[in-house]
């Protein structure tokens, strides 16, 4: 029984990391990843660590009138599983995605086109239930090997954005511009898979 759901968690554990990672860069799909990979993540150590719960569910700790000190080191223990459950399924979530960066380089790198991309917008992306949760990415057209038009997209904060427009075309020309769309970039992007793209240095 323990061995099964502990192995039932890893398996969810690699199932969340995994489509994080592999599909982190499609932006149509970009919010369903993120929040398919974090429910996968989430139960994977929630099973992984729900021994630990039920344990300490045992534990007589009464009430805090009765115990205090009992109740409150329970009570606390429970706080902080959940909390470090929680917390250790957004960092995992973070490598994942940062993990798509370094599959992508790879990938491009074995087999790559060159081929200049435009900025046709920067979108805000709900990234949870809620309506004020959005990420903003910069959308990058460009035409791949297939003769077919991707739209693929790079999360922006605004250190990046500064950056981008820097390595853009018309700066580089010395044409300056605060607006990132309408930008041309020189991209590298996969041949086996188009939608993989990274902006030339």
């Amino acid at each position: 029984m323990l061995k099964t759901r502990y192995l039932t968690g890893l398996g969810f554990l690699a199932i969340g990391f995994l489509i994080k990672m592999l599909f982190t860069h499609l932006i149509d799909y970009w919010a369903l990843v993120k929040h398919v990979s974090v429910i996968f993540i989430f139960l994977g150590l929630c099973f992984l660590f729900a021994g630990i719960f039920v344990r300490s569910e045992k534990i007589e700790k009464g009430t805090f009138k009765k115990d205090p000190v009992t109740y409150s080191m329970v009570t606390l223990m429970q706080i902080i599983l959940i909390v470090g459950v929680a917390g250790f399924a957004i960092v995992t979530e973070h490598i994942a995605e940062g993990a798509n960066y370094y599959l992508t380089k790879t990938i491009i790198t074995n087999s790559y086109q060159k081929t200049t991309a435009t900025v046709t917008a920067e979108q805000p992306i709900k990234t949870n239930i809620s309506d004020k949760g959005y990420e903003k990415f910069a959308v990058f057209q460009y035409r791949n090997n297939y003769s077919t038009i991707e739209n693929q997209g790079i999360k922006l904060n605004p250190k990046l954005r500064k950056k981008l427009i820097r390595k853009s075309i018309d700066y580089r020309n010395g044409q300056f511009s605060t607006r990132l769309q309408g930008q041309q970039f020189v991209i590298y992007y996969s041949t086996r898979f188009p939608s993989m793209f990274m902006i030339a240095e």
